[in-house]
């Protein structure tokens, strides 16, 4: 193996480290993504990512990312609102179980729905300590008023991660809840995107000192 190649894996290790249980800043966000927060530090978003697109004409896709990886089973709610509140909201319901749910809130109390019209294309996958909740959302049901909002009104997210307790989701601490600082309606990008991880900084470097690595004696 070359001097170069063995500098280069070493970094790309330190790289990967540093990089495990940190959520990257999405380039796609302010171009072909909206997304909350709208940008993120140059180390990785806090906590939490929210973006979403447009798929076809008839659904939006969302992605939740969260810094929680527990060691039981657990979920991540995305709520959808009209007045920033939780009363009388849209939920999606993703469990490590690899159930999803589609119910709304009565007051403060989450209501399982009876099924998942206008919800597909569903995943929850946990990867590099980062819990990620993905699915179609219908922008104007036909049915289930309940349950979903239409997305062609202004709705607040709503987001919100938890334990999961002899199969009920455990009410979020404060921490692990919170609402999006605007109201949205179909996507429009933001004129500011995210600061993208140095990656491209990292290889330099890697070759940078690679270089100079294979000139010493």
């Amino acid at each position: 193996m070359s001097r170069i190649k063995l500098v280069c894996i070493l970094i790309a290790g330190v790289y990967t480290k540093l990089t495990d249980g940190v959520i990257p800043p999405d380039p796609g966000c302010g171009s072909t993504k909206v997304c909350w927060p709208t940008e993120c530090p140059v180390g990785g978003c806090v906590e939490f990512l929210v973006s979403w697109w447009n798929t076809d004409l008839d659904y939006l896709r969302f992605e939740v990312k969260v810094e929680f990886v527990p060691q039981g089973e657990h979920y991540i709610a995305l709520g959808f609102s009209g007045d920033n509140l939780m009363a009388d909201s849209s939920i999606v319901m993703c469990r490590s179980d690899a159930n999803v749910q589609l119910g709304y809130t009565s007051g403060r109390t989450y209501v399982p729905g009876t099924d998942l019209y206008g919800i597909q294309n569903t995943s929850f996958v946990i990867e590099n300590n980062i819990t990620t909740c993905s699915f179609d959302r219908i922008k104007n049901p036909e049915r289930n008023a309940a349950q979903l909002k239409s997305l062609s009104n202004p709705f607040f997210l709503l987001r919100a991660w938890g334990l999961v307790t002899n199969g009920v989701p455990v009410y979020h601490t404060d921490t692990r809840r919170g609402v999006s600082p605007n109201s949205y309606s179909y996507p429009t990008p933001m004129s500011t995107g995210h600061t993208v991880l140095p990656l491209t900084a990292s290889l330099g470097a890697c070759l940078m000192v690679a270089r100079l690595f294979y000139m010493l004696p």
